[in-house]
């Protein structure tokens, strides 16, 4: 391929070329934990999660076209060393065990205004880091229930997707990549005000079936979660978060049942 000469690439190419396709993204990684300041970062768990999307180009008034992505979202907690799939977890051995409520966010969706991204000449693609500073009142903060459940009146936190724009046809960029630092899980139930942060990290790659994500994923999809295997391409359902989705299933999570909850329709 000659590379000799700049390349353009706007990010709507993706929503063109993939208008109303339904996809699938398999991603899995790590999740660090450092329970104080003083101590020493240490693995928590292993993570598995898919995404079922679907990608639609859109008329704005503002902006002429945007690219509108709805994505269903499936994250399961693991043993970091046997991947076997998580239903409790005891902190030490000297604490009660407690119920693992896993992601299932069933609608996430969003849209982007088209940005141009020059490839430079002599280089195959480019990599970009996209931080996204997170800091908004702490959704479980005001209600005194959920004391032993929120780490403090504010969900302070950084997301960071890297991901690569290639040439057309180049086909040898690296995974794209997710991380996370945030505070502690509210089913974790550390105490209000507990100082323990989370670091996620975990690489993406698309898949062309439904059937080639992790085979658990696609097991506790077709028994629990029939709904995740496709997605619509309207929602007027707001968006759903981890911290939406235990304060919604808190009951459930009190009495100990298996997560996540069964979801039909």
């Amino acid at each position: 391929m000659d590379y000799s000469e700049a390349c353009e690439y706007s990010t709507l190419v993706f929503y063109r070329e993939n208008h109303r396709k339904q996809l699938y993204y398999s991603w899995e990684g790590d999740i660090w934990w450092r329970e104080s300041p003083d101590k020493p970062q240490e693995k928590l768990f292993s993570i598995i999660g898919m995404n079922a999307t679907k990608v639609l180009l859109k008329k704005d008034p503002e902006h002429g076209e945007v690219g509108y992505r709805l994505n269903r979202e499936i994250g399961l907690f693991c043993d970091p060393e046997t991947k076997e799939i998580l239903h409790y977890w005891q902190p030490g051995e000297s604490s009660p065990k407690k119920p693992v409520v896993h992601i299932a966010n069933r609608m996430v969706q969003g849209s982007l205004r088209e940005r141009k991204i020059t490839i430079p000449p002599g280089k195959a693609y480019i990599t970009r880091v996209n931080e996204i500073p997170l800091e908004y009142p702490h959704a479980l903060a005001k209600d005194p229930k959920f004391k032993d459940y929120c780490p403090g009146e504010k969900f302070k936190g950084v997301e960071y997707f890297t991901s690569s724009v290639s040439r057309p046809g180049f086909k040898g960029a690296p995974p794209a990549e997710w991380a996370r630092d945030c505070p502690w899980m509210p089913w974790m139930k550390l105490g209000y005000g507990h100082p323990a942060r989370l670091r996620y990290e975990t690489k993406i790659a698309r898949v062309d079936s439904f059937e080639e994500l992790n085979p658990k994923l696609v097991e506790l999809v077709r028994s629990r979660l029939p709904i995740y295997e496709f997605t619509p391409e309207e929602c007027d359902e707001p968006n759903m978060t981890s911290i939406l989705y235990f304060k919604k299933h808190f009951d459930a999570y009190l009495q100990g049942e298996s997560f996540p909850i069964e979801e039909t329709f």
